[in-house]
């Protein structure tokens, strides 16, 4: 099973941390349930996977997803807290449920430096390649057999037609300003989360919540500019699909859509 999570411009994969001595006063655990993407389930009912987070301190925590119904580790992972979201830092090691090691590289304040190795289920090496700041990637690549192939990126976000730039434009020459919002006088930025299926579909499209702070009538006025927004973004056309190891995978995307009175 692949995937591929990635926001505009950034890529989230499960990573891990480099050990900390936990303070054992602050220590806390965290066990939730997620689907073949990685999203949150409220149960365990339909889960393909279970994540376990364990806060080292105030700033590190550690990261262990295990394959459903097996138990078999998934991944090692790692978080830096910060705000408004955790950066993956450390080493991250992900694995097949046969127990081989898929993906080796390290992260550092959220972002993958040094050296990346996969494999194969049998164990052999897929690809090594040097991810470093500012400079092209570089590496190789070998077959299952292990003979060199030409090497390829090791992964691929979904690609709008046009670009980026067309993608916000196409959505935001479609909004409709809710009458309830003018009346009320809200405008704002509405996240809408959705994810490019392997085909290039636009699925499960969702508003991404707003502000607790806000008071009970903004929330309700805020909830028909998520409408609009939402209702937009299904009229997307198809992407071309986000790749992973040269093969098709979701993508899940996040895009911003400004309501402004003017």
């Amino acid at each position: 099973m692949k995937y591929l999570l990635a926001g505009l411009g950034s890529v989230l994969s499960a990573t891990a941390l480099a050990t900390v001595p936990p303070d054992s006063a602050k220590v806390t655990r965290r066990v939730e349930f997620q689907d073949q993407y990685h999203q949150r389930l409220q149960t365990a009912e339909g889960a393909v996977f279970r994540a376990e987070t364990i806060t080292v301190d105030s700033l590190h925590s550690t990261r262990r997803i295990y394959y459903l119904p097996s138990g078999k580790l998934h991944s090692s992972a790692g978080l830096l807290q910060h705000k408004p979201y955790d950066l993956w830092e450390g080493d991250y090691l992900e694995y097949y449920e046969n127990g081989q090691l898929r993906v080796q590289q390290t992260y550092v304040q959220g972002k993958v430096q040094g050296q990346r190795t996969t494999y194969y289920p049998t164990g052999v090496l897929r690809r090594r390649e040097q991810v470093l700041p500012s400079q092209p990637i570089t590496g190789e690549c070998n077959g299952p057999d292990g003979q060199s192939i030409s090497y390829f990126p090791y992964e691929v976000l979904p690609e709008y037609p046009g670009g980026q730039e067309a993608l916000l434009r196409y959505l935001a020459v479609r909004l409709r300003y809710p009458a309830e919002a003018l009346r009320d006088g809200v405008q704002g930025v509405v996240f809408v989360k959705f994810r490019v299926a392997a085909t290039g579909q636009v699925e499960d499209i969702q508003p991404v919540p707003s502000s607790a702070k806000a008071t009970r009538r903004m929330q309700r006025t805020y909830g028909y500019l998520q409408e609009e927004a939402v209702r937009v973004v299904r009229m997307l056309p198809p992407f071309l699909p986000g790749q992973l190891e040269g093969e098709p995978v979701a993508v899940y995307y996040t895009v911003p859509l400004t309501f402004k009175i003017k």
